[in-house]
């Protein structure tokens, strides 16, 4: 049965780091032919490569198969809510650059400074 949540996920994933199949298949050592059964087949690999994926992406397991259900998890306020939302719909650069301004936001804010490859807080 096929996946489309980790079918799209891929896909996005690498999208949003700049990389063709090709790019993708080398950097895993894989075939192109396996990203393409991935990618518009649903088809799910096997352990050992989901965990290299998870860790080359730096996502888990459960979000490349779809079992997160942060869409299903509300922040305690509108404010969170509209936030999340919008660090949901961006590329990699993109939340680079939140992060970013969040850090020193907070630094402000805090009279701290925000750990910057503490990705998990934000």
């Amino acid at each position: 049965m096929p996946n489309e949540t980790f079918s799209k996920r891929i896909k996005v994933l690498r999208a949003n780091k700049g990389l063709s199949m090709d790019d993708l298949a080398r950097e895993l050592g894989i075939t192109k032919s396996r990203i393409s059964m991935w990618e518009n087949n649903g088809v799910v690999p096997r352990t050992d490569l989901l965990q290299r994926l998870s860790q080359y992406f730096g996502v888990t397991v459960d979000y490349l198969l779809g079992n997160d259900h942060i869409e299903n998890q509300k922040p305690e306020s509108v404010t969170l809510s509209v936030l999340q939302r919008g660090l949901n719909e961006m590329n990699e650069q993109e939340l680079e650059k939140a992060k970013n301004i969040l850090s020193v936001v907070f630094t402000d804010i805090f009279n701290d400074s925000v750990p910057e490859d503490d990705d998990e807080d934000l």
